[in-house]
């Protein structure tokens, strides 16, 4: 009779193991939860309304027993066992240059909270702090994606570079706008973990 047990040489597969920095509504962390049952996100925002409604929508979508979210900056919250073991780092960080928000539509301003929004002079302030972040917590070939804004992806690219990612890329949005940075931590080869 055949074992149903895995074989001595197949190891159980390890979920995926994903970080979303400020979360917001939750949308990015219920999306990958939803589409891939081997993931487990951890998700993060510092607003309590933020949190609230992304743990409704997380509810909703049937995915609440894969999501953690805690209230927390950045990546403040996540477990220390985590760090140097995630596989995915991804954000949709207030990202506006504080200049801009002003010139924002009005459909935007009267439905974003300035706080999701206003990412300081560059809008990079919190990209500052999450690419370190996530060159510590990811696990080796590990990677990041994090959307910014389209005028200062050159600057981006050299914060990530000097956190120690590699691969550094800018992909387009559905426009043809700049619009996400993608970068990956260094990948072991076979001579630099022999003994």
């Amino acid at each position: 009779m055949p074992s149903d047990e895995p074989s001595k040489e197949e190891a159980p597969k390890m979920p995926l193991l994903v970080v979303d920095l400020c979360t917001g509504s939750g949308c990015i962390a219920a999306a990958m939860a939803y589409e891939r049952p081997d993931i487990r996100v951890f998700a993060t925002d510092v607003s309590p309304c933020a949190v609230a409604l992304a743990k409704d929508n997380i509810e909703r979508c049937g995915v609440a027993d894969r999501v953690r979210i805690a209230q927390c900056h950045l990546g403040d919250g996540v477990p220390p066992a985590a760090m140097g073991r995630l596989d995915l780092v991804v954000s949709n960080p207030p990202y506006v240059p504080s200049s801009v928000v002003q010139g924002l539509s009005e459909e935007v301003r009267s439905f974003e909270p300035r706080l999701a929004l206003d990412g300081g002079a560059d809008g990079l302030d919190l990209f500052r702090q999450i690419a370190p972040w996530a060159a510590a917590a990811l696990k080796p070939g590990g990677g990041l994606a994090c959307e910014l804004f389209e005028g200062h992806m050159e600057q981006a690219s050299d914060i990530a570079r000097k956190a120690g990612l590699e691969e550094v890329r800018i992909v387009e949005d559905l426009a043809g706008r700049p619009r996400v940075l993608t970068a990956r931590k260094h990948a072991l080869q076979d001579e630099e973990v022999a003994l």
